[in-house]
């Protein structure tokens, strides 16, 4: 493989200017407007960006071409705009961090602000008029240096767990579609593993054997309301019942209920359905022709899944792909009604195992493909090995000391001192969320620790003031505002960090197009705003206003016991 080359561009109306650096942060080059020896440098390297697919190997397809700063800043615009360019020059190899990263689509300062490094913003305005005086091309270049930097912490972060996996998957396929399926997201790459061309689509729904009346056999261990949800004889996407002691939703995705009676748990039991979806995906012969292939695959995964973690990682993958593809209109796997066929099973099998247990045993939790509950006696462990010979499913067990939980998708569980967290409210207990949302994790790690240790809260606080980056906002103004301003008018940046302040500052509201400005989620009245490196705050505890992380705090708590 050819060694890896990190690099970003800017462009002005009349700079344009790529930086390129190696996987130590080393400057290999950087081109300003003149491009000579761009052509033999790119062809020599794997280049490494971030949102390059659409944007950084399109601009620098036009400066391998010696386009002028004029012609490139025309192509930037229309990019900017989301208009189409396909061309690509052909010796441009790359590889795309922001590919996959997750839903949210972070971009580089939101992820600098998560890492509680410093959210650089360039003071240089990109629609100036006129060519950079010496001073603002400095500035450029050392805000574009910092982006490659932070490219390249985020390609070492995912580096295994994505780019390596993948280089496996595009493996597997046919050597003439290799080279292109380097840019392929993984869910394209799997489809193409498992077919070569489109699967035929199902007309209706089929879950297995019928009545004598023509219908499903399944369908009558649900409720009648339920069934005409999913036959559209009613126009509902949800439908919830009350049983059980649970409240219990049907609809188009995974089962899910809550015991309504109690919060906290202890000696909780979770029969766990192994790998629900691929097994039900077998058992309705959902890929047809290709189903074969599939088990073949869910067979060699069981196989090295102690022995090679990377290809058990990459099987692993093909497998969990294929019902999200039977759901893309995107896919050769398309097929809706498979998809609705198979999410119809799971849901009926897990509340069937309910109904059964129900008897023996206190529900706690229904979450698509497992069960949680409490009981004083083996008798679940017939119902167990019965309901698996009816469905075609194999059950696991794990078991918990404790189970604390605000609703389905909100709980604690803690297993051999262990603490296992699911949820908005405590997702952020174990560690950063570099990708996602990493604002004020501080409170979650108080209200795990308030709740399983019983620890109070401005202890959790106070044990905590050496690390800033947990008490951290991230404000980030979406694109449909004009950007992030505070009361005198003055505008910040696109992202930044800010802190509960003890004394008189300022308050960063984001400001809608009629110029109205809206409240950012939770924050306090005075903002310290900080957008440095985190750990150059000095006197941190002098300037934080503990009492409102105490009370922010309190008040997710509360929302708990």
């Amino acid at each position: 493989m050819k060694p890896l080359l990190f690099y970003d561009i800017e462009v002005f109306k009349e700079d344009s200017l790529v930086v390129f650096k190696d996987i130590d942060k080393k400057v290999i080059r950087i081109f300003h407007n003149t491009f000579d020896g761009l052509l033999d440098l790119v062809k020599e390297h794997v280049l490494v960006g971030y949102n390059n697919y659409f944007y950084d190997d399109k601009v620098l397809t036009s400066m391998i071409n010696n386009h002028s700063p004029y012609q490139i800043k025309q192509l930037n615009d229309k990019l900017i705009r989301g208009e189409q360019v396909k061309y690509i020059h052909p010796m441009i190899d790359s590889l795309d961090c922001f590919q996959q990263i997750d839903v949210g689509k972070p971009g580089l300062k939101k992820i600098e602000g998560n890492m509680g490094k410093m959210i650089l913003e360039s003071s240089v305005d990109f629609t100036i008029d006129r060519k950079l005086t010496d001073e603002e091309l400095k500035e450029v270049i050392e805000y574009c240096c910092y982006d490659v930097d932070t490219t390249i912490d985020v390609f070492k972060m995912r580096e295994y767990n994505y780019f390596n996996v993948k280089d496996t998957l595009v493996k597997m396929l046919p050597e003439k579609l290799q080279d292109r399926a380097m840019k392929w997201n993984t869910t394209t790459i799997s489809a193409n593993i498992l077919l070569d061309k489109p699967m035929p689509k199902w007309s209706d729904v089929r879950l297995g054997n019928y009545d004598p009346d023509g219908e499903y056999d399944m369908l009558k261990l649900v409720p009648q309301d339920v069934v005409d949800m999913w036959t559209g004889k009613n126009k509902k996407k949800k439908t919830t019942i009350n049983e059980f002691d649970c409240s219990i939703e049907f609809g188009f995705g995974g089962l899910h209920g809550v015991n309504v009676n109690k919060k906290k748990f202890e000696n909780v039991k979770l029969l766990d359905v192994a790998s629900m979806y691929p097994h039900i995906i077998l058992n309705l012969d959902a890929l047809g022709h290709a189903t074969g292939k599939y088990k073949d695959i869910l067979n060699q995964r069981i196989e090295v899944k102690h022995t090679d973690k990377q290809l058990s990682d990459a099987l692993k993958l093909i497998l969990n792909s294929v019902y999200g593809n039977l759901k893309n209109q995107y896919s050769m796997l398309n097929n809706p009604n498979a998809a609705l066929s198979v999410c119809i099973y799971g849901q009926v099998a897990l509340y069937d195992l309910c109904k059964r247990l129900s008897p023996f045993v206190t529900l706690v939790n229904i979450n698509t493909d497992g069960v949680a509950f409490t009981t004083s006696n083996d008798a679940y462990k017939d119902i167990w090995k019965e309901w698996e010979k009816d469905f075609n499913l194999t059950l696991e067990e794990d078991n918990f000391d404790i189970w604390i939980q605000n609703n389905v998708n909100n709980y604690i569980a803690v297993q051999n001192g262990d603490i296992k967290t699911k949820g908005g409210d405590v997702s952020r207990y174990h560690g950063d969320q570099l990708f996602k949302n990493n604002s004020i994790r501080i409170i979650d790690i108080c209200l795990v620790e308030h709740l399983v240790n019983g620890q109070d809260i401005l202890t959790t606080i106070q044990e905590n003031l050496d690390k800033p980056h947990l008490f951290q906002f991230i404000l980030q103004a979406g694109g449909t505002y004009k950007g992030t301003f505070d009361a005198s008018g003055k505008q910040y940046n696109k992202i930044n960090r800010v802190f509960a302040s003890r004394k008189e500052s300022v308050l960063l509201q984001k400001r809608r197009q009629d110029d109205g400005l809206v409240r950012f989620a939770d924050t306090p009245d005075n903002m310290l705003v900080w957008n440095d490196e985190c750990d150059k705050l000095e006197n941190f505890n002098r300037m934080i206003d503990i009492n409102f992380y105490y009370a922010l705090a309190k008040q997710r708590i509360e929302r708990w016991e």
